[in-house]
């Protein structure tokens, strides 16, 4: 539901005044898929970009159905250190829900296959991330 905000200024004769609207906002104007990943990707911290980067090279090389293992062999992490930091990411998550009312961009999406993986030698998660945005998230890691 829209809010209307009126805010009166009184100022000297003679002064300016300057209004800048965020995309999105009082302008009316959606902002893009890559608006919006930027924007997130900003609010992230350097271990949840090198998460998602690191998604995002294995999805554009390999394809989607990638685990926790495969992103912490990428970074040359171990398993625990790489589910610590997507832990760690849950909380931009948390606080883009809580800012935007939105589902966040960026995330690892479950693909619903969660079981045995003879090479990591236990139970784990296929991810992808969501369409269009590892290209996105992958130029602007390397920015």
């Amino acid at each position: 539901m829209p809010i209307t905000l009126n805010i009166t200024i009184t100022l000297p004769e003679g002064s300016t005044v300057e209004i800048a609207e965020q995309p999105g906002e009082a302008s009316g104007v959606e902002p893009s898929l890559a608006e919006l990943i930027a924007d997130y990707w900003d609010r992230l911290s350097g271990n949840g970009r090198r998460i998602f980067a690191a998604a995002a090279r294995i999805e554009n090389h390999a394809g989607p159905g990638f685990t926790l293992d495969d992103i912490a062999e990428n970074l040359s992490i171990t398993y625990e250190s790489a589910k610590s930091m997507h832990r760690t990411a849950g909380r931009t998550a948390r606080k883009w829900r809580e800012d935007t009312g939105a589902e966040p961009p960026v995330d690892l999406v479950d693909m619903g296959e969660y079981g045995w993986k003879k090479e990591h030698g236990g139970e784990r998660t296929s991810y992808r991330l969501p369409e269009g945005v590892a290209e996105i998230v992958s130029e602007l890691a390397t920015a």
